[in-house]
C-alpha cells in the first residue's frame, strides 16, 4: 500500500515473483517489463538459467544478470556472517517449500552450506560452478536486488514496490503506507531523494508447521522474535537485508551493518509496534 499525494503518475501492476508488483512514474511499463526479464533468469519454480545451474552444478555461457544477482547474493552472505544466504535450497525443499510453500512433505532438516562451502562458488563470464552438495535459492535476496535494476527505468518522481520491497525516487518528501499485521496502515516520512524500504514477515508463504524464512543456524524456518519488520535505508537492497536480519534477531548485525539514517520498526507477537533508529542503537524501542 503506498500513498503518494498532490503526485500525478502513471500507475501499473503485475504479478511476478509470486507476488504483485507495483511501478508508479515514469518509465513505469520499462520497469515492469524488466522485472519480468530478471524473474526468468532467476525463478526456481519453473525451468531457467538458476534451475539448469542446480541441476547440473555447472552452467557455462551464463546469463550476465545471473551472474550478478548471485554476486550480489554471495557478498550479502558474507556480509551478514552466512545468515542470508541463497545455500538454503535443500532447507527450504525439507522444510516443506518446493513448488509452492507447504507442497511437498517435511522431511529431515538438511544442513545449510556455510560460507567456507560457498567460497568454492565459481562466478565468472563464462561459468557458474557450485561446490557438491550446493542448491541454490535466491529468494532471500533477489527481489530487492530485481527492484534496484528494474528502477533504472523510472524517472522523475517514481516508485517501484516488488512485493514488499520499494524503491523509492522523490524530488520531495513523500508518505508510504505499510501494511501492519492487523491490516491497518503504517505512514512512514520519506524524504527526497532516493531510498529503499523493505518488509519481511514470517505471515505470509506459510504453511502449517513452517514459512519461508529458513533460519541456517537450525536449518528450520526461524522461530522469529518478530512476525513482521519494515526497514527504511537509503537502498532497497539494503532495507531488505536489513529487515531479514532483524527477524532472525541478529541484532548485533544490525548494530555493525545499518548505516546512519536507517530506520526499523517491528512487530512483535501480541502485534506491538516496536522502534530501532538512530540514538536508540542496540535496543529496540516500544
Amino acid at each position: 500500500m503506498t500513498h503518494l499525494p498532490d503526485l500525478k503518475l502513471p500507475d501499473l501492476s503485475l504479478h511476478a515473483l509470486g507476488t504483485t508488483v507495483r511501478a508508479q512514474g515514469a518509465g513505469a511499463f520499462a520497469a515492469l517489463r524488466e522485472v519480468r526479464r530478471l524473474e526468468a533468469l532467476l525463478t526456481r519454480f519453473r525451468p531457467s538459467p538458476l534451475t539448469t545451474l542446480n541441476a547440473r552444478g555447472e552452467l557455462r555461457d551464463p546469463p550476465t544478470d545471473l551472474r550478478l544477482a548471485l554476486t550480489h547474493a554471495l557478498d550479502v552472505a558474507r556480509r551478514t556472517r552466512g545468515l542470508i544466504t541463497p545455500a538454503v535450497l535443500g532447507a527450504l525443499e525439507a522444510a516443506g517449500y518446493t513448488a509452492a510453500p507447504g507442497a511437498g512433505p517435511v522431511r529431515p532438516a538438511t544442513p545449510v552450506p556455510g560460507l567456507d562451502v560457498l567460497a568454492g562458488v565459481t562466478v565468472d563470464d563464462d561459468l557458474i560452478r557450485l561446490p557438491r552438495g550446493v542448491r541454490l535459492d535466491l529468494g532471500g535476496t533477489a527481489k530487492s536486488w530485481i527492484a534496484a535494476q528494474a528502477a533504472r527505468f523510472l524517472s522523475g518522481d517514481a516508485l517501484l514496490d516488488v512485493g514488499g520491497d520499494l524503491h523509492t525516487q522523490f524530488t520531495r518528501p513523500g508518505t508510504l503506507g505499510v501494511r501492519t499485521p492487523d491490516g491497518s496502515p503504517l505512514y512512514l516520512n520519506v524524504g527526497a531523494g532516493v531510498a529503499g524500504v523493505a518488509t519481511s514477515s514470517v505471515l505470509t508463504r506459510v504453511w502449517a508447521g513452517g514459512h519461508h524464512l529458513i533460519d541456517p543456524r537450525t536449518a528450520r524456518p526461524a522461530t522469529a522474535p518478530w512476525v513482521q519488520v519494515t526497514a527504511l535505508a537509503g537502498r532497497v537492497t539494503v532495507a531488505e537485508t536489513l529487515a531479514k536480519l532483524a527477524l532472525l534477531g541478529a541484532d548485533d548485525l544490525l548494530r555493525d551493518l545499518a548505516p546512519p539514517g536507517t530506520r526499523l520498526i517491528a512487530f512483535d507477537h501480541a502485534r506491538r509496534a516496536h522502534t530501532w533508529e538512530d540514538g536508540s542503537w542496540g535496543r529496540w524501542a516500544a
